[in-house]
């Protein structure tokens, strides 16, 4: 293998990398909406005033998961499944090599957790605009990105190799 093809490998590792760091990133921003009862004027910062009696807790993936590890709340951990998806990927990918089976399990991981993120940011803007859940967002943005990368790179490397698309 030459140099072209280490820093080739080194090059989709660090883009990989980049992309479970990112994902990382955004469990630090809001992933879901706690709505409860309440007055204008008791729904101060942090919290969200919906309107019409109601206020929100934006809590982050991380509180969320935190939640998750106490007895009798285990069902949030199911919601917290996508998100995690990437990082399984990317350990198949890593261990079992570059086979199609494990490119395509990871590809599938980078997709479930784009669909689940954006669904999560599309519906609550939807029925609350003024509940921005921009951690949710920002994962579905990364996921699309990481994607798009890693499809149009194994475009490129078929091209160089003179194999049909």
């Amino acid at each position: 293998m030459g140099r072209r093809g280490v820093s080739r490998v080194s090059i989709k590792i660090a883009r990989r990398l980049a992309g479970l760091l990112l994902v990382v990133a955004t469990a630090a921003g809001p992933w879901f909406m706690e709505m409860h009862p309440a007055t204008e004027e008791s729904c101060s910062p942090p919290l969200v005033w919906l309107g019409e009696g109601h206020c929100a807790c934006l809590p982050s993936l991380v509180r969320v998961f935190g939640q998750g590890v106490i007895p009798g709340q285990r069902v949030v951990l199911v919601l917290l499944l996508p998100p995690a998806l990437p990082f399984a990927g990317t350990l198949l990918l890593l261990l079992g090599g570059e086979r199609r089976g494990a490119w395509a399990g990871y590809l599938t991981a980078w997709g479930l957790a784009g669909a689940y993120s954006l669904l999560l940011f599309v519906g609550h803007w939807y029925l609350h605009r003024q509940v921005w859940l921009w951690g949710a967002g920002l994962c579905g943005v990364v996921a699309v990105a990481m994607l798009a990368g890693e499809v149009l790179a194994a475009r490129e490397n078929r091209r160089e190799a003179g194999q049909p698309r």
